[in-house]
């Protein structure tokens, strides 16, 4: 209708110049990306934009070479951000195709170092990884995105610049954070959730973190942030990162990680046996004086996932800000830790009599049984509640697993297995009455 559409394009046209006078000074990271994209299109969709058009560019040619790093990750490290602005991207690419404008190498660059680390993301369901504010993603946008890449090759496994691991075998993968938090102005939906791992089994999510909302008030969106919330250890319940909490300092800087590991670990060893992967992180040496170790390893058939969790004395305090020490003296001696396992709501989880052994029954069928040992014996293993934000929008009840324990002289160590059973279209045991196999021991094998 005339009036209408006129009303519509007087609207846009008012959009796109207040785009033009405030697009560079947007808020850094993945808005000042999407302002400089949609001052772009402003300039392709409406008359007179050929200005606007070339400041846009300009701009997102600026951004891009700033905030996507070599092995094309987002200098966020948000999986949801790199599924946003690829998609962005893509859909500029085609625009500027059909009206046979030329694309600009940045964007062509970023387009191709992007489609694989978004692959890198993506589980055996077709959705994102729970990292660093991350969702699952909407509906079919990861595979809209990937269909539009004519390599199609595998998932890499190492992405260093972004700080992520990969490891896949058989029908087993998993994605583990091997990173320190993005820069202060780009962190503001970072989670402090450092060696933290999801694992999928084909297209049935196992392990998973809690994810991250921004819709159901600030206490969710904090204790989404928390460490306690990863699939990772947590020492005296505190979190391995520490976000801005003051009033103004928040309103200045924004919920920016103000402090969080700054040497992060990370190797990886593949041989016929499996891959093994080995990490450590000082987020607790400022306040603890103790790094945090993670060993992990997947066997060749990705039927035996298993891993090792440490704590030991920082050997080089000098790192370390004089502030930060005047920490190590005021925590208890031998504080408690727990390793947690967060597990998705679609697989159900029965623990057995004694409490060592746990089986977690997936929906495809599979189960798979968890055992956790510390000091050269079992351990007691708790099953508590949990939450699932994978959508971003509501909450699901899930459920947890939970191994305890003590630093005991700057020491700790506990070992766990995850082993896949023969259990697929099998009967569920109820609670508490789990009847399952014995795993051979829980030491890790050797690594050549």
């Amino acid at each position: 209708e005339l009036v209408y559409r006129s009303t519509l394009l007087r609207n846009m046209a008012r959009q796109a110049r207040h785009l033009a006078r405030v697009a560079s000074i947007a808020p850094a990271g993945e808005p000042r990306i999407t302002a400089a994209m949609g001052l772009a299109f402003s300039g392709l969709c409406l008359s007179e934009g050929h200005k606007r058009l070339a400041r846009g560019l300009k701009l997102l040619c600026r951004e891009l070479d700033r905030q996507i790093l070599p092995d094309g990750g987002h200098v966020s490290r948000n999986p949801s951000a790199q599924l946003s602005i690829l998609l962005d991207l893509l859909s500029l690419r085609d625009a500027l195709s059909a009206r046979r404008i030329e694309v600009p190498k940045p964007v062509r660059n970023a387009i191709d170092r992007m489609t694989p680390m978004l692959r890198f993301f993506r589980h055996g369901d077709g959705k994102l990884a729970l990292f660093n504010g991350s969702t699952e993603g909407p509906e079919g946008a990861i595979d809209a995105a990937l269909d539009r890449d004519d390599a199609k090759g595998r998932p890499f496994g190492f992405a260093p610049h972004s700080g992520y691991q990969r490891l896949v075998a058989g029908p087993t993968s998993l994605v583990a954070d091997t990173g320190a938090p993005p820069p202060g102005a780009f962190s503001h939906e970072a989670h402090a959730g450092c060696l933290s791992f999801e694992m999928s089994v084909g297209r049935a999510r196992m392990i998973v973190n809690c994810g991250a909302t921004k819709v159901l008030g600030p206490d969710w969106e904090a204790a989404s942030r928390a460490t306690a919330a990863h699939s990772t250890l947590v020492l005296a319940d505190t979190s391995s990162a520490r976000m801005l909490k003051g009033r103004i300092s928040r309103r200045l800087l924004g919920p920016r990680v103000m402090e969080g590991p700054v040497v992060v670990e990370s190797r990886r060893n593949e041989n016929d046996a499996g891959t093994w992967l080995e990490t450590a992180h000082d987020g607790y040496a400022g306040l603890f004086g103790l790094v945090h170790r993670r060993r992990l390893f997947l066997s060749a058939a990705g039927e035996d996932l298993r891993g090792e969790d440490s704590l030991e004395t920082s050997l080089n305090p000098k790192r370390y800000k004089p502030w930060q020490l005047l920490y190590w003296h005021r925590v208890p001696e031998d504080p408690e830790f727990t390793v947690r396992f967060h597990i998705h709501p679609d697989a159900r989880v029965s623990l057995a009599h004694d409490k060592t052994n746990v089986l977690v029954l997936l929906p495809n069928g599979d189960g798979w049984q968890f055992r956790a040992r510390s000091g050269g014996g079992e351990c007691e293993i708790a099953i508590e509640e949990s939450v699932y934000l994978g959508s971003g929008d509501t909450t699901r009840r899930a459920e947890q697993i939970v191994v305890a324990g003590r630093v005991f002289r700057g020491e700790a160590r506990v070992n766990w297995a995850w082993r896949r059973l023969s259990t697929r279209n099998a009967g569920h045991p109820k609670r508490e009455d789990a009847d399952v196999p014995e795993l051979p021991e829980l030491e890790l094998p050797a690594r050549d």
